[in-house]
């Protein structure tokens, strides 16, 4: 049977990227991977509509098949949601579908572990002579479930992490930042690289947080996790693979779990195992909602919040993984 893919390029994603990029990357796929590949090509500028159109590749497409995420951290999430969305009871298995990634954004966690190249052209080879093959790295899924205004309740994934309490806030605060000093940012990518950009954010803008919920109560929501105990949450969060300079989760990024580190506020850190059938619970006592994030989306949870493991996603692998 052919095997069926395709590549989705998100041209808003990093500092931008031309349209035109994407037949060059179909190319650099379909004489890699050889005979016997249906690719199409799809061009979006939204997450949204990464995720629609992965969704109705994953439910439709011949096996096995294969989604490429061009873009960032964001993309892929995207990508994955509409994973999610077509097999909603479980991840499917390599032989039905597998992902991968480029390094075309600003946090591009899951690509760089996987041994992906920088640069796009030369991964998209890589990543279609290793569709070819066979060759294949699992990752594991978080499932959030969590409540909504409205009283219902609505489910995400992600792949990197969760953030809860002032780390949560962060993702929220930089994309504010990127809205005023578009121009300043681009131009400091240009010289050290949006990644290293995106790093030194997360580091200034996650310390600012976290120092101002050290010195003032008020800022850290009171919760009470797993239906008992009761704290100041000053920052949670649930890790699927070593990411300095955070704490070190304690997993590789292909188990079926994460590494959960809660840091209650004056009070010291503690670390749990989440694993399949072992949910974390957080219940807000003080305040209607609260804003959090996956992997590098904010996201708002209202009344309460849910972590669960949902299983393993097969990734194509880059040749130095």
């Amino acid at each position: 049977m052919t095997a069926a893919a395709l590549l989705i390029l998100n041209r808003a994603s990093g500092t931008g990227h031309p349209s035109g990029l994407v037949e060059t990357l179909g190319n650099a796929i379909r004489s890699s991977h050889g005979s016997g590949l249906d690719l199409e090509t799809l061009v979006v500028e939204t997450h949204p509509d990464a995720r629609s159109a992965s969704e109705e590749f994953a439910r439709f497409a011949s096996r096995p098949s294969l989604v490429l995420a061009a873009g960032g951290g964001g993309t892929l999430r995207a990508v994955v949601e509409g994973v999610m969305d077509a097999f909603p009871s479980a991840p499917p298995t390599a032989d039905v579908l597998q992902l991968a990634a480029l390094r075309m954004g600003s946090g591009n966690v899951v690509a760089r572990k996987l041994g992906i190249p920088f640069d796009p052209v030369e991964a998209a080879r890589q990543v279609g002579s290793g569709f070819a093959s066979g060759s294949t790295k699992t990752c594991g899924v978080i499932r959030c479930r969590f409540g909504t205004s409205g009283g219902g309740s609505d489910v995400r994934h992600a792949v990197t992490m969760c953030g809860l309490g002032q780390w949560g806030r962060v993702p929220g605060d930089i994309a504010l930042w990127r809205q005023r000093h578009p121009s300043g940012r681009k131009r400091v990518a240009s010289l050290v690289g949006l990644e290293h950009v995106n790093g030194l954010e997360y580091v200034v803008f996650g310390a600012a947080r976290m120092l101002a919920g050290t010195v003032a109560a008020s800022r850290c929501e009171l919760v009470e996790i797993d239906g008992g105990r009761r704290m100041r949450l000053l920052a949670a969060v649930a890790l699927k693979l070593p990411l300095p300079p955070l704490p070190d989760p304690g997993v590789a990024m292909g188990d079926d779990a994460a590494g959960l580190i809660v840091a209650p506020r004056l009070q010291r850190p503690f670390k749990r195992r989440l694993e399949p059938g072992k949910p974390f619970e957080l219940r807000l006592l003080d305040r209607n909602s609260v804003e959090f994030f996956l992997d590098e989306d904010p996201e708002r949870a209202y009344g309460w919040l849910s972590l669960e493991m949902a299983g393993v996603l097969a990734f194509v692998p880059g040749l130095a993984s």
